[in-house]
């Protein structure tokens, strides 16, 4: 009896975290990565935004990091670019060069 009423005490003190998919998990620099590709790809289509790779991410400030495509010099054209608050997880501003 004393090892149900134990474990019952136990398992009522733990914390019971769901996560769900869509949440976005790591270190600042994953978040950002991850919340500004999503956006770009529902924005601007995947088969374009995979054209962009390696990604740059740069630290603005404790919060906002600001993530960019980039092109091999050879080619022509603009990259998408955004700003990402990793501490509310959203993006606050994307675009996409011509």
């Amino acid at each position: 009896m004393k090892n149900c009423i134990l474990l019952f005490i136990l398992f009522s003190c733990c914390e019971n975290r769901i996560v769900r998919k869509s949440e976005v998990v790591g270190s600042d620099k994953e978040i950002a990565l991850t919340l500004a590709e999503r956006k770009w790809n529902e924005i601007y289509g995947k088969a374009t935004i995979s054209k962009q790779k390696p990604f740059i991410i740069k630290q603005k400030n404790d919060s906002i990091y600001t993530v960019r495509g980039s092109y091999p010099e050879d080619m022509i054209g603009g990259v998408a670019s955004a700003e990402v608050n990793v501490r509310t997880k959203k993006v606050i501003k994307y675009t996409h060069g011509e």
